[in-house]
Parts: C-alpha cells; sequence; structure tokens
C-alpha cells in the first residue's frame, strides 16, 4: 500500500464546516462547494487519514508531489497556508491543519462532545 493510498476511512469525512468527499475529490464548507487543486487535495487527504500523527514536510512531498517535479520545503508551506485558507475559521490560527515546528504538520480533527458527555471524534468515533 503506497504512503497516498488511505487506510479505514470513510469516503465522506466531516470536520468543523467541512466536508471532504474523497471520491468526488470535493471540498465543501457550510455546505458550498470551495475550490481545490489536486495537489491540495492530495496533501488534505494525506494528512485527514493520519490523524493526530505529526508528518514531515518530506513525506508530504514524496506523497503528493510527482517525482520530476520534487519541491522545496516551502513550497509545502505554500500549499498549506492555501488549505488553512479553505478549510480554518482563522486561517492565522489554525484548528484542523496544525505546524510540528522543525518537523512538518498533523491534522488534528475537531472534538465535540455529545448529549451523555462522551467526546466524539469527527466521523463518530468515540475517543478514549
Amino acid at each position: 500500500m503506497s504512503d497516498f493510498q488511505v487506510r479505514n476511512i470513510d469516503q465522506v469525512t466531516q470536520f468543523g464546516e467541512i466536508s471532504l468527499d474523497f471520491r468526488k475529490m470535493e471540498l465543501c464548507r457550510r455546505g458550498h462547494p470551495v475550490e481545490i487543486t489536486l495537489r491540495e487535495f492530495k496533501v488534505l487527504k494525506f494528512l485527514v487519514s493520519r490523524p493526530k500523527i505529526v508528518v514531515s514536510r518530506q513525506r508530504l512531498i514524496s506523497s503528493a508531489w510527482p517525482k520530476r517535479k520534487r519541491s522545496s520545503y516551502r513550497t509545502v508551506d505554500n500549499c498549506i497556508a492555501k488549505l488553512r485558507q479553505k478549510i480554518e475559521s482563522n486561517p492565522d490560527c489554525p484548528v484542523f491543519i496544525r505546524t510540528v515546528h522543525g518537523v512538518g504538520y498533523k491534522f488534528v480533527p475537531q472534538e465535540d462532545s455529545d448529549r451523555d458527555g462522551r467526546v466524539l471524534l469527527s466521523g463518530g468515533t468515540e475517543a478514549s
């Protein structure tokens, strides 16, 4: 299985105001479609499929950029900045895509409490 293939992830994932349909390659915010490039989609899918796991810039480059067009860490940073503009309520204070200084980035799904007081991760799975 390659790095870009997703393990045990739903076809549609929701977090906060965002809905991400992996089959249709669609990103929606509050039910409205948001334009997203193929590269941005690959990076977001890679991060979302590995919640709370720190992913290095080099690993993102290997997963989302073709070998013949390998990019710099700055290119990854620019792609993340564009994604934050599209998915974060306040891109200057990101909730979903967090920077791990000196290493890379990690996706942190928004946690919500249900009526019983249990913590639920987006997608309805219960946190321990």
